[in-house]
């Protein structure tokens, strides 16, 4: 039975005061907590679902759960119950607003206002997910305001019993503008379903708008299974970049793309407020809020008060049905309404009691008055009178008297304009436009002009200042005449200055501009266009000489490709190296040509002086050389079989290809070594090796040489005999 009105007490304890919003699955009515003499809000649930014991087991869970969460920017509950069949979450009373009516208020916010915002939402939000919470219905209407400008979470619980209950089965739970793909899908819901929700929030309090829209809210929901959330600078110029990557972390289509959950969200945000150095914010109180007005009413409220509804409507929490395309009943907030006006949706409104005509009240009977010529003459002055009351008033009415003035409104505020405005009595619809010297969301004046006369109840367009306008970055490939519209649309003209090269942009695109894009300029500027010239040619370097694999990275990093690989003979380049490329050094090509590379296959004989002929041998008959050895008698060598010469000469330049000989030379005679110092057997040993002889029979061998003839650095031929003197 959540039929109440006021008076009602439930469970001895709550006195219902008046309906603060009507959804469709509960009602919200501000109550006094008698016990405790304090204002509290009492959620009844509709029947449909308090009459569901599973709804009731969730709704009872849920309600245990966020009792026990307490934090500053989550609404607390107080108590939970059940009194003759309804089902209800007693919470702390908002008496500030809803971030909903506050973005109908102010429209969208500057980044560091919306920082702030969202900064008390991911807090609050974070503490029900470290708790294993999902609340799986984060939108404006659920973040709350309270008059102390703390941003509060709001609705945890309800909204899960309400997708346990069989009236609900196999449909879409949640609200379409808001909801992750994988409530539309059907997919297990985590932590990453409210982060998702959370970066829609964060997109339309940048943007002033929801990404998708749709005919139905079940062709709005499917969008988000399709595409992704656009970037908020899209749709707002001078956003910056770092926005548009949080959005579209946050946003992901797969859940594992996005954050894991409202602190990681909100490490993120706090990274992006430090880079981008945003100043602190208070978030700003709704100043006609269905919340604020029920906290000013007396807890004894009990006359009758006009009921209306309040704009904007919030967006509703509604169980999507498939092949439901008629709108359903959004939540209404209601002003203190009476007692016996305050009934459930769909309920016979109470009937207004009019005032009943007055009495007639008899006038004073006058004298009689025999001359009735006078008499007749006084009937005729009144008339006259009247009818020229009347014709006064009327040419009033019909020329000045109908007419309102528009008010002026340059310097307020959006919010103050658009109320002094209405205020004068016309209708009001705004309009964004640039300029120079009003600064951004407040008013530039309006259209028509102040101080023009107009019937009341005529359109008025306000005109708020978005600012001076920025230079629009070319879109990818754009060409001049798409940027001109660009451009158009923020007042600004476009000439054309000298084209540049480009590597990313087509020939004859826009490839920049001066001033760059991004830089604020006065209303009415002219941007001037540089076209792309494409790619910058690009000259073939000289390769010559360098190392193949280096003349690849040289290509390479000109952006060259490399073409064909060839090889060849060349008597100058060493083998491995480049010869020359195809096409030559000094031509000039475009990025991406090929370029063929030649290279030498020359092999340079190697410089075996001064080594023994054995070895010598060996070594170039490794490397498929044929070897002769010849003895030049007039060559001079440490040794008789040492390599003193070669011929072709080390370094040159050979064809593998060819048969080559290499000539090694070996010395006719001996550079005598100086054995003094020695003894007779080393002195002995080493002449031989050498190729010479010693002349010492009558020394013994342990003797020590203390002269030799001829001295040390004598050339000999081979064979001959150094004489020697000992000590012995």
């Amino acid at each position: 039975m959540s039929q109440l009105t006021v008076g009602d007490v439930l469970e001895g304890r709550y006195r219902i005061d008046h309906p603060i919003a009507r959804g469709g699955m509960s009602t919200v009515y501000r109550c006094v907590d008698l016990r405790l003499g304090r204002a509290v809000a009492a959620k009844v649930m509709h029947d449909e679902y308090a009459d569901d014991p599973a709804s009731r087991v969730r709704f009872r869970r849920e309600a245990r759960a966020m009792a026990q969460m307490s934090h500053p920017n989550l609404v607390g509950v107080y108590d939970f119950s059940s009194d003759d069949g309804m089902s209800y979450l007693v919470m702390e009373l908002i008496t500030g607003g809803t971030l909903r009516e506050l973005l109908a208020e102010r429209g969208p916010m500057p980044p560091h206002a919306a920082t702030a915002v969202m900064r008390a939402v991911l807090t609050g939000l974070s503490v029900a997910h470290q708790q294993g919470m999902v609340h799986r219905d984060i939108k404006p209407d659920n973040i709350l305001i309270n008059a102390d400008h703390r941003v509060k979470v709001a609705d945890f619980g309800l909204v899960r019993a309400a997708a346990a209950s069989s009236h609900s089965t196999g449909s879409i739970v949640g609200t379409a503008a808001y909801l992750s793909p994988e409530q539309v899908s059907g997919s297990e819901t985590t932590p990453a379903t409210d982060v998702y929700s959370a970066g829609v929030v964060l997109f339309e309090l940048l943007t002033g708008e929801t990404p998708f829209s749709g005919d139905t809210p079940l062709a709005h929901a499917i969008q988000r299974l399709e595409r992704d959330v656009p970037a908020p600078s899209s749709r707002i110029d001078g956003i910056p970049p770092l926005f548009d990557e949080l959005v579209a972390t946050s946003t992901a289509r797969d859940p594992e793309q996005r954050f894991h959950d409202a602190g990681e969200f909100l490490a993120a945000l706090d990274d992006v407020a430090a880079e981008l150095q945003l100043p602190a914010f208070t978030v700003p109180v709704p100043t006609n809020s269905a919340a604020h007005r029920a906290a000013a009413v007396p807890t004894d409220t009990t006359g009758v008060i006009e009921t209306t509804t309040l704009s904007p409507e919030p967006e509703e929490t509604k169980i999507v049905e498939p092949e439901d395309e008629a709108p359903a009943q959004d939540t209404r907030f209601l002003p203190p309404a009476a007692a016996a006006g305050a009934t459930a949706a769909g309920s016979t409104p109470a009937t207004q009691h009019l005032p009943s005509e007055p009495e007639e009240i008899p006038a004073d009977q006058p004298d009689p008055v025999s001359n009735r010529s006078g008499w007749k003459l006084g009937i005729g002055l009144v008339i006259a009178a009247v009818l020229i009351g009347a014709v006064v008033v009327g040419a009033w009415w019909f020329g000045s008297g109908r007419y309102g003035e528009i008010p002026q409104i340059v310097g307020m505020d959006r919010a103050t304009a658009i109320e002094t405005v209405q205020e004068a009595g016309f209708e009001v619809d705004s309009e964004i436009v640039y300029d120079d010297d009003v600064a951004a969301d407040n008013a530039v004046g309006t259209q028509p002009e102040p101080g023009e006369r107009l019937e009341p109840g005529s359109l008025v367009t306000v005109l708020i200042s978005r600012g001076p306008p920025t230079v629009p970055a070319p879109a990818d490939g754009m060409s001049l005449e798409d940027y001109r519209a660009l451009a158009g649309e923020r007042t600004l003209e476009v000439d054309t200055g000298d084209s540049v090269f480009s590597d990313d942009v087509p020939t004859g695109a826009v490839a920049e501009t001066t001033p760059a894009a991004g830089e604020a300029v006065p209303v009415g500027s002219t941007v001037t266009a540089h076209l792309s010239l494409g790619p910058e040619p690009i000259e073939v370097p000289d390769l010559a000489g360098m190392d193949a694999d280096d003349a690849r990275t040289t290509l390479e990093e000109l952006g060259l490709n490399i073409g064909e690989t060839t090889s060849r003979f060349d008597d100058e380049i060493p083998g491995g190296a480049i010869i020359t490329t195809e096409p030559g050094p000094g031509r000039t090509l475009e990025r991406g040509e090929r370029v063929d590379l030649v290279i030498s296959t020359a092999v340079a004989i190697p410089d075996l002086t001064g080594q023994l002929l054995d070895d010598a041998e060996d070594r170039l008959s490794e490397e498929d050389f044929d070897v002769d050895d010849k003895r030049d008698d007039n060559a001079v060598g440490s040794h008789e079989d040492e390599v003193v010469a070669m011929r072709p000469v080390p370094g040159t330049l050979v064809d593998p290809d060819v048969d080559t000989e290499v000539l090694l030379i070996t010395p006719g005679q001996i550079t005598v070594p100086d054995v003094t110092g020695r003894t007779v057997r080393d002195a002995r040993s080493q002449l031989r090796d050498a190729g010479l002889g010693i002349d010492a029979s009558i020394f013994d061998n342990s003797d020590t040489i203390t002269r030799q003839t001829p001295a040390a650095g004598t050339a000999l031929e081979r064979g001959e005999r150094v004489e020697v003197e000992t000590d012995g």
